[in-house]
């Protein structure tokens, strides 16, 4: 909705005012980017430190000094305030919309910005968005995370400083470049992850590169068994049910998952016996854990 207010506003500037939150009995009106909206000043203040110190401009180049008899307090260009995320922001505040374990990715990211200290500082709803964020990237080998977010949850982790995703993202990110449409693509772009901080590019770069080096020979190798006929069975099978599916889509640099894949064969019905089955889902097993844990020293 437009709000046209007369006098100071240039003829080519409109703001435009939120048609929900707008409470006749705000005591603030607050601007961020076009937008504004009249809203409690005790409760923004209460919780956000930015807002506590902020106070209406008396140098606002564009715009009204005040709206509806209040003073416009204008979130200043610097701190990157989105409209959006200043609306769900709001929606956390005045209890619209619950923050639980349902809360989408897009959602919790507009939280993470806009609370965190570099915008409008807001603490405790900044500690709850990196909670829930943590729970919907569990950081264990078993993930095999595939979340069309892991680009920028990776970009957040490390920004907002979340360690305990930062090595699943790592992987995933570094194992499943981002597939962005025709469209959106950039043909003299030379980067593999476009979204990410050149730092942050390199270091799925190389990580990728130690996951193949680690990971070539293991797959290559013809596994074998405590008995010779089970040894036989791989040999055999080996290359058709192992090999050759890695190399149609891409399980030479994704350890993890391919790994995953190799346990799911029904050996016993290829030829295996039981015990060697389990004792090689153990070996792989353990295989998965050993690239978990080098993962700490390729990513430094």
């Amino acid at each position: 909705m437009t709000l046209s207010i007369p006098g100071n506003l240039q003829a080519d500037h409109k703001l435009l005012r939120h048609n929900k939150y707008w409470f006749d009995d705000g005591s603030l009106i607050l601007r961020a980017q076009n937008d504004i909206y009249k809203v409690h000043r005790t409760l923004l203040e209460r919780h956000s430190r930015t807002l506590s110190t902020l106070h209406p401009s008396e140098e606002l180049d564009k715009g009204p000094k005040s709206v509806d008899g209040l003073a416009v307090m204008q979130v200043p260009d610097e701190l990157e305030v989105r409209s959006g995320d200043l609306e769900v922001l709001l929606e956390h505040l005045y209890h619209d919309v619950v923050l639980d374990e349902r809360a989408s990715f897009p959602r919790l990211a507009s939280l993470l910005r806009v609370s965190s200290e570099q915008q409008l500082d807001f603490p405790s709803i900044h500690a709850l968005a990196k909670s829930r964020l943590e729970e919907l990237f569990p950081a264990n080998p078993e993930a095999f995370l595939r979340s069309e977010y892991a680009e920028e949850a990776l970009a957040l982790s490390v920004k907002y400083d979340i360690p305990s995703i930062r090595k699943p993202l790592y992987y995933t990110v570094a194992t499943h470049p981002h597939e962005r449409a025709p469209q959106e693509q950039d043909l003299n772009s030379t980067t593999t992850h476009p979204g990410l901080a050149p730092e942050v590019t390199a270091r799925c770069d190389a990580l990728l590169e130690s996951l193949l080096e680690h990971f070539t020979p293991v797959l290559f190798t013809v596994a074998t068994a405590g008995h010779m006929a089970c040894t036989d069975v791989f040999a055999e099978k080996w290359m058709p049910l192992v090999i050759q599916p890695a190399l149609d889509d891409n399980g030479l640099c994704r350890p993890l998952e391919t790994l995953e894949r190799i346990i799911a064969i029904d050996w016993v019905a290829e030829g295996l016996c039981p015990e060697c089955v389990k004792e090689k889902t153990e070996e792989w097993r353990g295989e998965q854990r050993d690239v978990w844990g080098k993962m700490d020293k390729w990513l430094n």
